[in-house]
């Protein structure tokens, strides 16, 4: 075999082995894509588990209030939650895996949650029936109690295993970027190598074959480029998997400006952007995340100001006499290239990225534009997923109809407040308040009225607490208000100055003027009349209570 055909052996090796290179980082982005996918479903999961033992606590909370005042109105959370507890169920089943252990678990589960919600229906009809004297033999068993403590060792197993799995999935992507370094290292070792020997070829017939020395030079830049953009894509990918992780350990929007902001820098040296999103209204995007020195990066813009949201597509521009955006001025020196992509997730635009700093040449251009929509798509689908996160853990704690905290987030906040308060000795109030009337408001006006009138009310104990106050919708007309650091004659002002707002209130309702409304409310101070959460809304309480039977519309303190 002459020099000449070895040569030409060894440059399309050379060139079979470019390509391999550049169809790695694409395989391993889809299988990284994977496995992000499957953390989100673990974690959806979870959160439906959490969703099932919340709907059954509320349950207990309405049973337990029917069961001590046989009041229907204590049984709205317990509604609630029989309608809840279906929609978790469904759901389970279909996130499951089709694993004989889990289907079986998961029958389990249900199995105990029947069992729990025929105990509660059963103890309900026996108070209903028989009355409490009657029915506390009955209550007295705690079969209630067995079940729930079954369920909640059914699903921490459950869970445990879904902690472990989440832990695999992350080691998995780890050894993933970890695994696409080596392929990508080797590849470029073997291209080296077949460099040298190509290189020797060369050697030998320089003399005869002139245009043989443009061929390699031409290879030995290619191999350079090679190198160079395998090792720019490692990174990427690298730097990437970690965003995507800190991304995904958020709960909150507002912690995403800074990891945005931090790993574009390192994604993009050399370029400049800025991440805007759409606020609720959709009539502006405003700028969350910025990188780089971004000449023409305004704090908001309209819709309209931008060539990629009219479009729905990316949109770049490389010298004044292209087609400009409006959220920059065209008429400005374009020292740097300008690229406007739309985040979309689930076919919905949620905002906009501005780059700026593109590639002179096409080739480059190209495979930039490529990586930057790559980038843009994994923002915009980890942006939505710490939207979902933050919307389903304020749909957890806020109450629908009143926006105020609801029970569960009220149980939390007043134990996690009463041991800050007991620690630096601070004082810490409750206030008990509780509509007067509030059913011949529903039987004569109807709900809807009666869901107006607690709109109002809300409202008007938002207006009147500090921001450190914290207002709960304990359940139908029952307000309860933690006030830290409040001692009782404030706590007995503030509830005195919201008792005479809520009497202001005035409504109409379909054509008709409701009735001026009136609270009762008890006040209790923390340790006066309660050394815990239970003790010190029980004193509260029963303060409401003897304002009820003192005439109504007034503020009671509690009995130390």
């Amino acid at each position: 075999m002459d020099a000449e055909k070895k040569l030409n052996i060894a440059a399309g090796l050379v060139f079979v082995l470019i390509l391999l290179i550049a169809v790695v980082p694409y395989r391993a982005s889809l299988s990284t894509r994977a496995t992000v996918v499957e953390l989100g479903r673990i974690q959806n999961r979870e959160e439906k588990f959490e969703q099932l033992i919340d709907a059954l606590r509320d349950a207990e909370t309405g049973q337990r209030g029917y069961l001590i005042t046989a009041k229907d109105s204590y049984l709205e959370p317990y509604h609630v939650a029989l309608g809840e507890i279906p929609d978790a169920r469904g759901a389970l089943l279909q996130m499951a895996e089709a694993q004989p252990q889990e289907l079986a678990a998961l029958e389990e589960i249900f199995r105990m949650v029947e069992l729990k919600l025929k105990d509660m229906a059963y103890m309900i009809e026996v108070r209903r029936a028989k009355g409490l004297a009657l029915a506390e033999p009955v209550i007295a068993v705690e079969r209630g109690k067995e079940y729930m403590d079954a369920l909640r060792q059914l699903i921490a197993v459950q869970q445990a295993h879904l902690a472990n799995r989440r832990g695999e999935l992350r080691q998995e992507l780890e050894r993933k970027s970890q695994d696409a370094f080596a392929v990508e290292v080797g590849a470029t070792v073997a291209n080296l190598l077949l460099l040298a020997l190509l290189m020797v070829a060369m050697t030998r017939v320089l003399k005869a074959r002139q245009a043989t020395a443009a061929l390699v030079q031409e290879t030995a830049n290619t191999l350079g480029r090679s190198a160079a953009e395998a090792e720019r894509r490692n990174v990427q990918m690298e730097v990437s998997a970690e965003m995507l992780q800190a991304l995904g350990s958020i709960s909150s929007s507002a912690e995403t400006s800074r990891i945005i902001a931090s790993y574009c820098a390192k994604l993009l040296p050399g370029m400049s952007g800025t991440v805007y999103l759409y606020r609720s209204s959709r009539d502006l995007l405003e700028a969350q995340a910025s990188w780089g020195n971004s000449s023409s990066s305004v704090e908001q813009l309209e819709p309209k100001d931008c060539w990629a949201l009219k479009r729905g597509r990316a949109h770049a521009t490389r010298n004044a006499g292209d087609l400009c955006c409006a959220h920059y001025a065209p008429q400005a020196v374009f020292p740097v290239g300008r690229l406007c992509i739309p985040l979309v997730t689930q076919g919905e635009v949620i905002g906009l990225i501005y780059f700026e700093g593109l590639a002179e040449d096409e080739a480059s251009l190209k495979a930039q534009q490529q990586m930057l929509d790559r980038l843009t798509e994994q923002i915009a689908l980890a942006l939505s997923n710490v939207r979902l996160r933050e919307t389903l853990r304020m749909q957890s704690i806020i109450d629908p109809l009143t926006g105020l905290f609801n029970r569960r987030y009220m149980d939390e906040t007043l134990r996690r407040e009463l041991g800050r308060t007991e620690r630096k000795g601070l004082p810490l109030s409750l206030i008990v308040l509780d509509l007067d009337h509030f059913k011949r408001v529903n039987d004569t006006f109807g709900h809807d009225a009666g869901d107006l009138l607690l709109k109002s009310v809300a409202n008007q104990v938002r207006d009147n607490i500090r921001e450190s106050d914290l207002a709960c919708r304990f359940g139908g007309e029952e307000l309860v208000l933690i006030l830290p650091e409040c001692d009782l004659a404030t706590a007995l002002g503030r509830a005195e100055k919201i008792r005479v707002a809520i009497a202001s209130i005035d409504l109409l309702h379909a054509g008709q003027r409701l009735a001026a409304p009136t609270a009762s409310f008890g006040v209790s101070q923390f340790p006066l009349h309660g050394a815990d959460a239970t003790a010190l809304l029980k004193a509260a309480d029963q303060a409401l209570y003897r304002a009820k039977h003192s005439g109504r519309n007034r503020v009671v303190q509690a009995e130390a």
